[in-house]
């Protein structure tokens, strides 16, 4: 069965992210009975320069499909075939690149010898364990690899992908969200009148979760940043990603938003001391 591809909390939006602006229509592999998606674009390495026009008028392009086009692909007898190109459009009528007129001699019974390709084919299985919204970058708990000699398969090989079970405060925004604006000191935030804060804290984690590397991307003033700074520091624990078994360090982000709603909410209320009754 094919799959479409952030942990995205939309509390304030916990999101992550490493560099296409959008995750990316992927290629399509037959192999072995099964039609996989896959993380690759072999036609990439034929065009390394110019490409030829395989639409025309009839081309579409899209965010999530900057390349243009969408290639299907075949494995027979360890070789790999490029068998379609197809346009960007989501719609059943899909326009079809003419492989004859593009390949000549090298079509050969409706399919084209990848010969020019040489590397990894990397396939997702199975659940989504992480997803990022930019180009290939999401994460599933299992990746097939196939490994391509001038299109020969020389090797396959899988991998194990999870997330940790990691805090609370990754899974759920209004823990998280709690958490944050019931230790913000209240105090070091300018009256806000009807206005409203935003800001972007960043930070990356170790392989045991624990936040370092702490910073406000998007700001308001140095007092107020450091506040914010100084709070996200204090989450005991993140989520991690393992990718092939090993630690993969992801750049994350929490939004905060503050204002004085916000602040009655959740500034802890001082009890002054009773005054002393005089006998």
């Amino acid at each position: 069965m094919r799959k479409f591809y952030s942990f995205i909390l939309l509390l304030f939006s916990v999101g992550s992210g490493k560099v296409w602006a959008t995750a990316q229509v992927p290629d399509i592999l037959i192999y072995k009975g099964d039609t996989l998606d896959i993380y690759a674009n072999p036609l990439e390495d034929l065009y390394t320069t110019t490409r030829p026009d395989f639409f025309g008028i009839q081309g579409y392009e899209s965010t999530d499909c900057w390349r243009g086009y969408q290639a299907e692909w075949i494995i027979e007898n360890n070789t790999l075939y490029l068998t379609n190109i197809y346009n960007c459009s989501h719609q059943e009528n899909k326009v079809k690149a003419n492989l004859e007129k593009l390949f000549g001699s090298k079509y050969v019974d409706g399919k084209v010898k990848a010969d020019w390709f040489s590397g990894g084919i990397v396939s997702p299985q199975g659940k989504l364990v992480h997803y990022i919204h930019m180009g290939y970058n999401s994460i599933y708990e299992n990746e097939l690899e196939l490994t391509f000699q001038k299109g020969k398969l020389v090797k396959e090989q899988w991998y194990h992908n999870y997330m940790s079970e990691g805090s609370v405060y990754s899974k759920d925004p209004d823990k998280l969200k709690q958490f944050l604006y019931s230790h913000i000191d209240w105090n070091k935030i300018p009256d806000l009148k009807q206005q409203q804060i935003c800001m972007c804290v960043v930070f990356t984690t170790d392989g045991k979760g624990r936040l370092d590397s702490v910073s406000v991307a998007k700001g308001y003033n140095v007092q107020v940043d450091k506040e914010a700074a100084r709070v996200a520091k204090m989450l005991p624990e993140w989520q991690v990603v393992y990718r092939r078994g090993k630690f993969e360090p992801w750049l994350w982000t929490i939004p905060i938003a503050l204002s004085e709603s916000i602040r009655k909410q959740y500034m802890k209320k001082t009890k002054l001391p009773k005054e002393a009754h005089i006998k």
